[in-house]
C-alpha cells in the first residue's frame, strides 16, 4: 500500500509552513473534542482569524470549490468533528452568497467569513423534498413585514447560542422558500443534544420553532428547487471532502503495517487505497469546475467517498489491533467518526435511492 497523497501535495495547496501550522493546531485538539472538552467554535475562530475561512468561502454556485475543499479535507484528516463544522460554516456561508441580498445577508455575511459567528445548514429536508421524499416540514403564514414560522428541524449541527440557521420552509399554497434565522430568535427552541458515538463537540440536536418571525429580508430565495440545484454541487463536494480527508488519515496510519500476519490483508489495503485515490482525484477535478458536475456524478461521488472513509479506517482498526480499540486512541475516534457517514444526510439509502432513480 503506497503512501496516499494529503491535501497539501495538490498543486493550488497551502503553503507547507501554513498546512503545517493547521495540522498541529487541530491535531492537538481532536482527542479533547472527542472526550467533550470544548466544542468546534474555537477552531472556527482560529480559521477566521488567519484568513482561511474568508478564503474558502463558496464564491457562488458556478465558481471553483478548490480552496473550499482542500480546507475540508485537510482540517477533516486532523479531527472530523472540526471539518463537518467547517463544513456547516462554509455551507451557511454559501446559502448567503447564492440567496436574495439583504438585511439579513449583510449582517450576517461578514462575520461567518471572519469566524465571529457560527453559520448552521439546516437544508437536509430541502434536498429531500426535491427529491420527492418528503415535504419540508416547517410552515410559514404570511404575515405583514415577514413570515411567522412553525414546525420542527429534525436535525442540524452547529447549533450554538446565536448560530446563524439557513433552513427551508414551507407556505400553505405549497410553494417552499429558504430563509434564515438565529437560534436566539424568539420562538426558536435548541433541544438538548444527545450523546453520541462521535462528534460529540459540534451541537448536533434539532430545533422547534413555534411562532418565529422572520422579516422579508431574512427570506433568502422563493424557487427552493432552484435553490437546490445551485448549492448541491458545493454541499455534495464539501461532504465528500471531509470523508476524504477521514479515509487518507486513517490511510496513512496503516502504513507500513502490513507485515507478520497482517500481510493477509493486502488486498483489503489495495482495495481502500485505489478507491481513496479514486475518489480524491474525482473530488479535485469536479471542485475546479463544479458547474459542469452532474447530479448522478455527484452523488455517486458522495456514496463512494463515505465507503472509502468506511473501508479505510476498518483496516486501520485491524492493523493496529489492540492498540486501536482503546477508547482514546485517534483510531478508535476515526471508526466511530466513519460509523456516522452513512447515515449523515444525504445518507446512504437515499443516496442509492436516488441513483437508482437515474438508471
Amino acid at each position: 500500500m503506497s503512501a496516499p497523497t494529503t491535501a497539501g501535495e495538490t498543486a493550488t495547496a497551502h503553503p507547507a509552513d501554513e498546512s503545517a501550522t493547521l495540522r498541529a493546531w487541530f491535531g492537538d485538539r481532536a482527542a479533547p473534542l472527542d472526550q467533550g472538552t470544548g466544542d468546534t467554535r474555537a477552531g472556527l475562530r482560529w480559521l477566521g482569524e488567519h484568513g482561511l475561512l474568508a478564503r474558502a468561502a463558496p464564491a457562488g454556485g458556478d465558481a471553483p470549490l478548490t480552496d473550499s475543499v482542500r480546507l475540508v479535507e485537510e482540517v477533516s484528516a486532523c479531527c472530523l468533528s472540526s471539518g463537518f463544522s467547517l463544513w456547516a460554516q462554509l455551507m451557511a456561508t454559501a446559502y448567503l452568497d447564492i440567496g436574495r441580498p439583504g438585511a439579513f445577508t449583510r449582517a450576517w455575511a461578514p462575520r461567518l467569513r471572519a469566524g465571529t459567528a457560527v453559520g448552521c445548514t439546516a437544508l437536509a429536508p430541502a434536498l429531500r423534498d426535491v427529491a420527492g421524499l418528503e415535504p419540508v416540514p416547517v410552515e410559514a403564514s404570511p404575515e405583514p413585514g415577514g413570515l411567522r414560522l412553525d414546525g420542527p428541524v429534525r436535525w442540524a449541527s452547529n447549533l450554538f447560542p446565536g448560530a446563524v440557521v439557513v433552513l427551508p420552509v414551507r407556505r400553505a399554497d405549497g410553494r417552499r422558500a429558504v430563509v434564515g434565522l438565529t437560534t436566539d430568535t424568539p420562538g426558536v427552541t435548541v433541544h438538548q443534544s444527545p450523546a453520541l458515538l462521535a462528534l460529540g463537540a459540534t451541537a448536533s440536536t434539532s430545533l422547534t420553532l413555534e411562532g418565529v418571525r422572520i422579516p422579508d429580508d431574512a427570506v433568502l430565495a422563493s424557487d427552493l428547487p432552484a435553490f437546490v440545484a445551485r448549492v448541491r454541487p458545493t454541499f455534495l463536494l464539501l461532504q465528500s471532502a471531509f470523508c476524504v480527508g477521514l479515509a487518507g488519515a486513517a490511510l496513512r496510519a496503516a502504513e507500513g503495517r502490513l507485515t507478520g500476519v497482517n500481510a493477509t490483508l493486502a488486498p483489503d489495503a489495495e482495495e481502500a487505497d485505489a478507491l481513496h485515490r479514486s475518489v480524491r482525484d474525482r473530488l479535485h477535478q469536479l471542485a475546479a469546475a463544479p458547474a459542469l458536475a452532474g447530479r448522478r456524478e455527484l452523488l455517486r461521488l458522495r456514496l463512494d467517498a463515505a465507503r472509502a472513509a468506511g473501508l479505510a479506517t476498518r483496516l486501520e482498526s485491524a492493523l493496529l489491533g489492540g492498540a486501536g480499540y482503546a477508547r482514546g486512541s485517534a483510531t478508535n475516534r476515526r471508526l466511530r467518526e466513519a460509523a456516522f457517514l452513512p447515515i449523515q444526510s444525504p445518507t446512504e439509502g437515499q443516496l442509492r435511492w436516488e441513483l437508482s432513480q437515474s438508471d
